[in-house]
């Protein structure tokens, strides 16, 4: 356990934004949605998997906001679906499936004819939310901890998927030094997704940070047993839920590092527990509740 190795540990709930759009999804959209209605947009239109946290969110701002949505899913349509997809469906979202070249491209023609039927002004939205839009609304996170914490310096720790969410806790940490633990397998393009962020932001190199690529468990929704049992006593102890694919990974990682002596007695760490709770119902033996 963290404390037990006299560290101070912050996490912040951010799975209790809404049960509909819960954690990071919603500062992610929140500038892409007001584009969109700048823009005149009569559709929201984007991409994810068949239990895709994105689209789920999507779908139920989309209605908040009184605007359609579209989801294109990666995979060919097989009945029934999933938990996610119906949710989505229950929201007003289309859906089309996409094959897994297709989709890997992010080619939407085969859905354009249907679109330009439909749409005056559809507004594509990027896989995951991933845009600058996206990291100005996740900036809002971090000032939030910012003013918070104003006392001490602390480490901020994030879970990673497209560096989105990362990005914009860096360009609003001035104080911290900030950890991202990647849920890929192997770095990739993350770092370079990273710093074109803060440098269009006008702030690389202003925060110290580092991506954790060791706590992947074999690559994106893979777990191992290790990390269940993690996972199972740490929802336990602290009477909360965990999803395997970002925030158990990112805490296993930390307990990781905190074994090794990665920080110094006394250190204040800051934990982003970023939703996603619906993609649960992805993993055999995980209830929502």
């Amino acid at each position: 356990m963290l404390t037990q190795r006299g560290l101070r540990v912050y996490l912040r709930r951010d799975d209790q934004v809404s049960s509909a759009y819960s954690g990071n999804k919603y500062y992610k959209l929140y500038y892409t949605l007001r584009n969109a209605q700048q823009q005149g947009a009569d559709a929201l239109v984007s991409f994810g998997g068949p239990y895709s946290n994105h689209l789920h969110a999507l779908a139920n701002l989309g209605r908040a906001v009184n605007l359609p949505t579209v989801g294109l899913v990666r995979g060919y349509e097989q009945v029934p679906l999933t938990p996610t997809l119906n949710d989505a469906l229950a929201a007003g979202m289309r859906l089309f499936f996409l094959n897994k070249k297709d989709y890997r491209s992010k080619n939407i023609a085969p859905i354009l004819p249907v679109l330009k039927r439909d749409f005056k002004h559809p507004y594509l939205i990027p896989e995951g939310g991933e845009s600058l839009a996206g990291v100005r609304g996740c900036m809002a996170m971090g000032w939030a901890i910012d003013q918070q914490l104003s006392y001490t310096p602390y480490t901020l720790c994030s879970a990673v998927g497209t560096g989105t969410t990362l990005a914009g806790l860096i360009a609003a940490s001035p104080r911290a030094s900030v950890l991202g633990f990647s849920a890929l397998k192997g770095e990739g393009s993350l770092t370079q997704k990273v710093e074109r962020w803060l440098g269009l932001l006008g702030r690389q190199g202003r925060v110290p940070w580092r991506l954790v690529s060791d706590y992947h468990c074999g690559g994106y929704a893979k777990t191992s047993p290790e990390l269940l049992d993690f996972m199972a006593a740490f929802e336990a102890r602290n009477h909360l839920l965990l999803e395997p694919v970002y925030t158990a990974k990112m805490l296993w990682g930390m307990e990781k590092l905190a074994e090794q002596g990665y920080w110094p007695r006394g250190s204040t760490l800051v934990a982003i527990h970023s939703g996603g709770l619906q993609g649960r119902r992805g993993f055999a033996g995980l209830s929502t509740v």
